[in-house]
C-alpha cells in the first residue's frame, strides 16, 4: 500500500463512528480485515493495514479489499477500500452511519457480512458447489495451511451501505494432487452490480488482477478467461461471466493453497484447462441470487 492508498483508506475509516467492541472482537475483526493481504515486513505498511481494518468493518467493499467473514480468514493482496453508496443520515443528522441488514438472529449485521440467516447459507452452498465440481482424481484438504489459512472458506456480504443489495457471494476450496496443495475459488456478485459487460474488462476486474485475456465460447456463451496473470500471483488463471440478468460469475484457480508464491507444496499443474474453467462459470449452481 503506498501513501495515497493509505490516506483514502484512513479518510473512508474516519466517515463513520466506529461500534464499540472487545478486545476479542476487535482482534476478530482485524483479522477479518486482513484477509488475501500479503504478508507485510515494515512497521509503516503495518499501520496502513490498521487503518484498512477500521475502514472494512464499516463499509461493504468488494471481495480482495480486505473484508472477510469473520469465521476464517482468506487470502490475498487488495486494493484500498472504497464506500460503495452514500452513507445514510441518522435521524438526529448529526452523523452518519450505514445500514445493515437484518442478520439470522433478527438483529442488524455487525458488518458488511451475513454471519447467519438466508445470505449466509448461500455462501455455504457456494462453498458446496465448489467443492462438487473438483474433478474426479483429485483431493479436497480441510484444515489450514503452514501459514494458517484456512483451506475451505465461505462469505456473503452486501455491497452497499444502505440495506439494500446487491450481494456478493464467494467460496473456496483447497484442490489436492500427487502431495500438492492448489486452491480452487468461486465469486458471485448478484443483479444490480456495477460490473464490466464486455468479457475480458469482465475478467480484469476480478480483484483488480490483470493478464493475458482470451475469449471462449461455451454453449454459445462468451466468457472471458484471464490465462495468464500479469504482476499478481494470487491465481493463475480466472474466468468471468455476465448471465443475461446481470449476476456475474468469477472461478479462478491458483496452482497455490496460500499466499506465499510458489513453495514446494505447489500444484505441478492446475486441475482444469481454460476452456474447462470457463464452463464452470455456466454452472447452474454458481448463479445465485
Amino acid at each position: 500500500m503506498n501513501e495515497i492508498e493509505l490516506r483514502a483508506a484512513m479518510r473512508a475509516a474516519t466517515s463513520v463512528t466506529p461500534p464499540e467492541m472487545s478486545s476479542a472482537e476487535a482482534v476478530s475483526t482485524g483479522r477479518r480485515a486482513a484477509r488475501r493481504r500479503t504478508i507485510v515486513t515494515s512497521a509503516a505498511a503495518a499501520a496502513a493495514v490498521a487503518g484498512v481494518m477500521v475502514a472494512a468493518v464499516q463499509v461493504g467493499v468488494p471481495f480482495g479489499s480486505g473484508n472477510g467473514s469473520g469465521d476464517r480468514v482468506g487470502a490475498g493482496a487488495p486494493p484500498a477500500p472504497t464506500v460503495n453508496a452514500p452513507l445514510q443520515s441518522t435521524p438526529s443528522g448529526d452523523s452518519t452511519k450505514p445500514v445493515w441488514p437484518t442478520d439470522g438472529n433478527g438483529q442488524p449485521q455487525q458488518d458488511a457480512t451475513a454471519r447467519s440467516g438466508p445470505r449466509y447459507e448461500k455462501g455455504k452452498a457456494l462453498l458446496d458447489a465448489v467443492l462438487a465440481v473438483v474433478p474426479g482424481g483429485w483431493s479436497k484438504p480441510d484444515g489450514d495451511t503452514a501459514d494458517g489459512l484456512p483451506l475451505r472458506y465461505h462469505q456473503a456480504q452486501i455491497s452497499t451501505t444502505t440495506g439494500a443489495g446487491p450481494w456478493e457471494y464467494e467460496a473456496y476450496a483447497a484442490v489436492g494432487k500427487g502431495g500438492k496443495t492448489g486452491r480452487l475459488l468461486a465469486e458471485v456478485h448478484t443483479t444490480g452490480n456495477s460490473l464490466p459487460t464486455e468479457p475480458c474488462a469482465l475478467a480484469r476486474s476480478f480483484w483488480g488482477m490483470q493478464g493475458t485475456c482470451e475469449v471462449r465460447t461455451v454453449d454459445g456463451k462468451k466468457v472471458g478467461v484471464v490465462v495468464k496473470p500479469t504482476g499478481d500471483d494470487r491465481f493463475d488463471q480466472w474466468a468471468a461471466y455476465r448471465y443475461p440478468d446481470g449476476t456475474v460469475v468469477f472461478v479462478a484457480q491458483s496452482r497455490n493453497a496460500s499466499t506465499v508464491g510458489a513453495t514446494p507444496s505447489s500444484l505441478g499443474q492446475l486441475p482444469f484447462s481454460a476452456t474447462q474453467l470457463a464452463a464452470l462459470t455456466l454452472s447452474k449452481s454458481f448463479h445465485l441470487e
